[in-house]
């Protein structure tokens, strides 16, 4: 589902730039994202036991063919880059240096962050994961070899929004993180807090996307990418809820929030 969401934000990026999203762009953005996901998924089958005793039983049969799963996305993606532009095949190893920093990490970040993978550090997990999604309209942009200022306001906008999901599913991973003294916000602050900052970020993005709008630096159908962070604050309202299966909330509806916005901004452009 994330590769799915990162070809929707692609998709989403391009019409907001004035473009129609390639079938290569799609592939492209699904194949990085996916290859991505593989590399944590091997990196982290030990951590996961408590978090995803279910998950993590099924992957761990299969532990061999990740990396292999992994690098070959990884080098298809690359091959298909190649076809496009140099400038747009150089941009995409941020975000490949960003997934090994913060999957297999270098003993080169404990002189920097004190860890030595990124997500091993209190919101720098969170900062990373963001910011390799804000990326995402950035190198929309070098695909079409376009650049317009549109592209970096919606940039800050998919980073708030990041914020505030992986801090939630911080919240589900709460345990497993303890227990290897991995510090996120909900490990040293409670949940109770990080529930006050997700509601906070999905405030600032309502207010920021409005006000972009306003000033006329994103288009008025941008408006529909409010229904976002007001799905956020919904799930998140629901599973606080005594009983709610965080679980199921964060891989089937959490998870799926990435979807909607290539639909949304599709609908916005058509109708709005």
């Amino acid at each position: 589902m994330l590769a799915l969401g990162t070809a929707s934000t692609a998709a989403a990026s391009a019409i907001l730039l004035g473009e129609t999203a390639t079938p290569l762009l799609l592939v492209m953005a699904y194949l990085f994202s996916y290859g991505a996901y593989m590399m944590n998924r091997s990196a982290e089958i030990e951590q996961d036991i408590t978090s995803h005793p279910e998950r993590t039983a099924h992957l761990s049969s299969r532990r061999r063919y990740l990396p292999i799963i992994s690098g070959g996305s990884f080098l298809l993606g690359y091959a298909l880059a190649l076809t496009v532009n140099i400038t747009f095949f150089g941009a995409l190893l941020i975000p490949l240096g960003l997934s090994l920093l913060y999957s297999v990490g270098s003993k080169k970040l404990v002189g920097v962050f004190g860890v030595s993978k990124l997500k091993d550090k209190l919101l720098v997990k969170n900062l990373a994961i963001s910011l390799g999604w804000s990326l995402i309209p950035v190198l929309v942009g070098l695909y079409y070899l376009r650049f317009a200022p549109v592209l970096g306001f919606i940039a800050l906008f998919i980073f708030l929004r990041g914020m505030g999901s992986t801090m939630f599913f911080d919240i589900r991973d709460v345990e497993g993180d303890r227990e290897q003294g991995i510090k996120t916000v909900p490990v040293v602050y409670g949940a109770p807090v990080t529930y006050k900052a997700i509601v906070a970020l999905d405030v600032v993005g309502l207010v920021y996307l409005g006000s972009a709008v306003i000033v006329g630096v994103l288009p008025v159908f941008a408006l529909v990418l409010a229904a976002l962070p007001l799905y956020a604050l919904g799930y998140a309202a629901f599973a606080r809820r005594p009983g709610a299966d965080l679980s199921f909330i964060c891989d089937n509806v959490a998870d799926a929030e990435d979807l909607l916005w290539g639909p949304l901004i599709y609908i916005g452009a058509t109708f709005l």
